[in-house]
């Protein structure tokens, strides 16, 4: 059985439904941002029917270990515009568990990743305002996500709340970069025409 088994990271967010005393944490798992694989998965591509059937979050995507403790708690999931969040509540009297947990409340876990079956994909459509060389990933099941150590989103770091006041005290508005849109329109009519 072949399988289109696709992993990609988050990041742990401060929220209300976050609280270390109760071993519960929340975090984005899946957004549109582009990943190191270059790919991006689209929010409205995402059924989650056969996860939440086995609700499970993994360390490190060891669903093949023959180590019942590598499955550290379960999940809650909802939907925030693009992003998938996701309410993890970590098993009691797991050992690998007691040290994630120790390791999200210290700060040295800071990343999730996905692991999605991919049933269907595109390259982006430049005339949408999608990056052509990026594969849009358009129909995929949420299989499990994972606690892991390093990630391919780099904006999937754990997030607090002084994090987050911090990051939209520096951040400028949003505004659209036309000479980096020129130099990419460039570049890719260059690639079309010389391949």
């Amino acid at each position: 059985m072949q399988t289109n088994l696709q992993t990609r990271t988050a990041q742990l967010r401060a929220a209300d439904s976050t609280d270390p005393e109760n071993r519960t944490y929340e975090f984005v798992i899946s957004s549109e941002t582009p990943d190191t694989y270059g790919t991006v998965f689209l929010s409205s591509g995402w059924s989650f029917e056969r996860y939440m059937k086995n609700p499970v979050v993994l360390y490190n995507h060891r669903s093949y270990s023959d180590n019942p403790d590598t499955t550290i708690g379960t999940s809650l999931l909802r939907m925030e515009g693009k992003e998938i969040i996701a309410t993890l509540t970590l098993e009691i009297g797991n050992e690998i568990a007691d040290k994630v947990k120790r390791q999200l409340d210290n700060g040295t876990l800071r990343m999730a990743s996905i692991g999605a079956d991919v049933h269907e994909y595109r390259r982006g459509i430049f005339e949408d305002g999608e990056n052509p060389d990026l594969i849009y990933l358009t129909r995929q099941d949420l299989l499990e996500w994972s606690i892991t150590p390093v990630g391919s989103n780099p904006d999937a770091l754990k997030r607090n709340a002084d994090f987050l006041d911090t990051a939209f005290a520096k951040a400028p508005l949003q505004q659209r970069d036309t000479a980096k849109l020129d130099e990419f329109q460039a570049e890719y009519m260059y690639n079309l025409n010389n391949q």
